[in-house]
């Protein structure tokens, strides 16, 4: 039993090939048909996964876009069919042209009408010269585009909290990264992807492709230790600098290398060489933050300590002065005292002589209050009979009434015109009434 290791999306993948079956059926004798054997050894060859150098000596894009093409070793004549699919083609932005120098990784493949080939899952230039070539080309094109122009760029945000992280679990910029990560209440949100050569390509767009559709980040973070152009040949990627160019938000590149500046760290809205150097552009506003809390905690504590001193100093002159002003202050409530003393005595003496004029003078002034309450009574009664008779209201029981019109008295055939409503008050009611008419006898009245 041989079990091949294939990573995919993120994820992997167990292949099992059990060569003794194979060769089972084959010590058995057994008659295969065409396409039956065909099919046994596609099913055994496809396990034998591997990344093949050579020189593409012929290129045919097919009619949907896909790339067939034919890799020559350099010292002997074997060929060996290839085919890459028009999304991987594309994604890689590589164009292959014949006397190219390229590895392809992927795996053999045998059809039952086309025959062998091997697919190709992702192609990458091979030698430091071509790689070198690709990498200042595509640089030129981007910049004469604007996508590194320092204009573009967004600032990374004050107080950061919500984190992107996309790296490799198994490398070891993830332990540099979180352990030079302050302890400011980050929310890490990471994806575990490939960061090594050009076979990275689909899990990093994928990964960042999760972000910008998902969102509720503060920042993106992008971290990987240092290469040569080879293994950072997935952030020399077209589509990948493209995808980071257009996020929706804020992203930091912390890619290590040697002299190239990989392309995604210069389309990134800010870009450092080394892990632990984005934890300090992420750190930077809450140190800042932290400094200068402590600062003004000692500022306050500073001032406070100021104000007790002048607090002190103003609390014992304040006792001075009161202490002064408290024996005035007691030297004139004695004062005080001894004149309410007199003025008590000569209120005790004049409520004495007042219960003696009282006793002798109350008979009489009973008398004549008696006398007074009399007279009054009897002018009340004369008053109220006057009012009873010139009240208007009493005058109704008569036969008389009163009208208003709008809730005003009519005193004139003047204060209405002819449609006013009337209201007509008589002895028990009220009677709703309208001008018909009017007549206007003057002065002369009725």
């Amino acid at each position: 039993e041989k079990n091949f290791n294939k990573r995919n999306k993120g994820k992997v993948v167990v292949f099992r090939v059990y060569n003794k079956t194979m060769v089972d059926y084959l010590a058995d004798g057994k008659i295969f048909s065409v396409s039956d054997y065909v099919k046994l050894l596609d099913e055994g060859i496809g396990a034998f996964r591997a990344r093949i150098v050579g020189e593409v000596s012929e290129v045919n894009p097919g009619p949907t876009g896909h790339i067939y093409f034919t890799l020559k070793d350099e010292k002997d004549e074997y060929l060996i069919r290839c085919v890459i699919w028009r999304g991987r083609y594309n994604l890689y932005g590589i164009r292959l042209t014949e006397g190219m120098k390229i590895i392809a990784s992927g795996e053999p493949s045998l059809h039952p009408k086309y025959g062998f080939k091997f697919i190709a899952e992702v192609i990458e230039p091979a030698g430091e010269g071509i790689l070198k070539k690709e990498y200042e080309a595509l640089k030129k094109k981007l910049e004469a585009e604007g996508i590194f122009s320092p204009e573009r760029k967004r600032p990374i945000p004050e107080f950061p909290r919500r984190v992107g992280l996309i790296t490799s679990w198994n490398g070891a910029a993830i332990n540099d990264f979180l352990n030079n990560l302050g302890k400011y209440g980050y929310q890490i949100k990471f994806i575990d992807s490939r960061v090594e050569g050009q076979a990275a390509v689909p899990e990093l767009i994928g990964a960042i492709d999760y972000f910008i559709e998902r969102g509720q980040i503060d920042v993106l973070v992008l971290i990987r230790g240092g290469g040569s152009l080879e293994s950072l040949q997935a952030f020399n990627n077209e589509t990948l600098v493209r995808r980071i160019a257009s996020c929706p938000f804020p992203v930091i590149c912390g890619i290590g290398h040697d002299k190239d500046v990989p392309l995604a760290s210069l389309a990134a809205d800010r870009a450092v060489s080394t892990p632990t150097a984005v934890t300090s552009v992420l750190n930077e506003s809450w140190d800042r933050a932290l400094a200068d809390l402590s600062m003004f905690e000692k500022e306050i504590i500073y001032r406070y300590q100021e104000m007790l001193r002048k607090a002190e100093f103003s609390l014992e002159d304040f006792s001075n002065k009161l202490s002064g002003q408290f024996g005035i202050f007691f030297q004139n409530l004695e004062k005080l005292s001894n004149q309410l003393k007199d003025r008590l005595a000569e209120i005790d003496y004049s409520i004495r002589n007042i219960k003696r004029s009282f006793a002798v003078n109350r008979d009489l002034l009973l008398r004549g209050f008696k006398k007074w309450t009399d007279n009054t009574g009897i002018f009340l009664e004369g008053v109220e009979k006057q009012l009873k008779i010139f009240n208007p209201i009493y005058q109704l029981r008569f036969g008389y009434s009163l009208v208003y019109s709008r809730k005003k008295l009519v005193r004139s055939t003047e204060d209405v015109e002819v449609g006013d409503p009337l209201d007509i008050r008589v002895s028990d009611g009220k009677i709703n009434s309208e001008v018909k008419g009017k007549t206007n006898y003057g002065k002369r009245g009725i």
